[in-house]
């Protein structure tokens, strides 16, 4: 995930659900029970999902990564 955010020069936070109680909450509070977990503006991306993150990317006005 993050060589794939890299690659399109996205910039990024990441959180660890196991480590930040706080991140754990979080992903609760939005419904979500699955990791990795990527919220690309507004919109969710659940699991590693190349084609749905470049989609995700392109709408929030960033160039896909090369693949």
């Amino acid at each position: 995930m993050k060589e794939f955010l890299s690659r399109a020069g996205a910039r990024f936070e990441e959180k660890n659900v196991e480590e930040d109680p706080g991140a754990y909450r979080e992903l609760l509070a939005r419904g979500w029970r699955t990791v990795p977990m990527t919220l690309v503006g507004e919109r969710a991306v659940a699991g590693f999902d190349a084609a749905g993150l470049a989609e995700a990317l392109t709408a929030a006005g960033e160039p896909p990564p090369d693949r």
